[in-house]
């Protein structure tokens, strides 16, 4: 009989620990998908700032900022690699999976936009003559990718991380609520 005990208390061990390590995994990819998501709106913003007095290429500085700052968020990109990892292995939800990929692609997406405005005004070659329609619709691209709500027929990165900030947190928030109900 008290081996049918234990037996019992540890599986019901088992299922307590790894409802533990699921909500600590679930509170974690939350957290860390928010703050991406606020710092990426925050970064998009058409508010900037005026190159410092004596910067070298006063037209690129506030795309070098852009990019500079969200080279900052890498260890967090980091950070969300790893839990996608560990999310994989506990978890094993594609949706999450993919929702997660959704940022990496968003970053992506802005590190080209900033690159390519950055090169657009580096390039003194084209500079007093007219843009050619091409090159035009190559920097409204960028534009779209840089600046929230830019584009006219849906943002391409709210596109990509809103649904799946929503995705991530309609499937971790029951894991963090079980947690807290015990």
């Amino acid at each position: 009989m008290g081996v049918v005990v234990a037996w019992l208390q540890l599986g019901s061990w088992k299922r307590e620990q790894l409802a533990s390590k699921k909500s600590a995994l679930a509170e974690d990819l939350v957290a860390t998908v928010a703050e991406l998501k606020f710092s990426i709106k925050a970064l998009r913003s058409p508010f900037g700032y005026g190159a410092p007095e004596g910067d070298e290429e006063p037209e690129t500085y506030d795309y070098r900022r852009r990019l500079r700052e969200l080279g900052e968020k890498d260890s967090d990109f980091a950070k969300l690699r790893h839990l996608k990892v560990r999310q994989e292995a506990l978890s094993g939800s594609t949706d999450v999976n993919e929702a997660i990929e959704k940022f990496f692609e968003a970053r992506t997406q802005l590190i080209v936009g900033l690159q390519g405005r950055i090169r657009q005004a580096r390039g003194g070659s084209e500079f007093g003559r007219p843009l050619t329609d091409r090159e035009f619709e190559r920097l409204e691209r960028y534009d779209n990718l840089i600046w929230e709500g830019h584009a006219e027929d849906g943002d391409p990165i709210n596109g990509l991380i809103d649904p799946a900030f929503e995705t991530i947190n309609s499937k971790m928030v029951p894991l963090i609520r079980l947690e807290i109900g015990k």
